[in-house]
């Protein structure tokens, strides 16, 4: 169950999504930040092929569209009301849920700069990998490289309010984790400078 730190960036991200308009306070950069990280995504899903498509803290949908427009089967789900019913208003397929109480399985389980958020993102991780029949993918900031240390406090600048708290994970951390429950890593690709990462994960042994 989600715990008290949990429950505080839960609130963080409602009220953050409440006060968007319908549209997101994105700079100029992170528009660039975004449009880079579709197109590596557009030459990765390809490969994997899924069959269906989950996005765990979709948030406003932007990734979500993107494998709306790809054709796949693909569903949203999020703890923000004002999320889920802004993705609603883009026509995206999106359920008001928490991770914990999804019980389908997916070919492909995604997430798009979410675990950073957690205190501890292992249980997080965990249900991603519950749900996954064959692959997790996970877009991360590169906390290790010299843009990704630097671009988030200078998009704070120009967007002149907080992100939501982030904790410095490595990209190795995440490996690990996903390592220890099964999953070897399979792709793990720059955006924008090596800003962010896309890492997928196969499962290794069947369902």
């Amino acid at each position: 169950m989600a715990n008290h730190f949990d429950h505080k960036l839960y609130q963080a991200w409602e009220t953050r999504w409440q006060t968007t308009n319908d549209k997101e306070r994105l700079s100029h950069l992170g528009l660039l930040m975004f449009h880079a990280k579709k197109r590596v995504l557009r030459t990765v899903l390809p490969v994997l092929a899924p069959r269906s498509v989950i996005e765990v803290g979709c948030g406003l949908g932007h990734i979500l569209e993107l494998y709306q427009q790809a054709g796949l089967n693909c569903l949203g789900i999020d703890v923000s009301p004002s999320a889920v019913r802004i993705c609603e208003k883009k026509g995206l397929r999106v359920e008001l849920k928490n991770v914990e109480h999804e019980t389908r399985s997916f070919d492909l389980v995604s997430s798009d700069g979410m675990l950073e958020h957690f205190l501890n993102f292992e249980p997080m991780a965990q249900h991603m990998m519950r749900l996954s029949g064959r692959y997790v993918l996970l877009i991360q900031p590169n906390h290790g490289s010299f843009w990704g240390k630097t671009l988030p406090f200078l998009s704070e600048l120009m967007k002149g309010d907080d992100n939501v708290l982030e904790y410095n994970y490595r990209i190795a951390d995440f490996v690990d984790c996903f390592k220890q429950g099964g999953f070897a890593i399979t792709m793990n690709l720059p955006i924008f400078a090596d800003v962010f990462r896309i890492l997928v994960f196969k499962r290794t042994h069947p369902v």
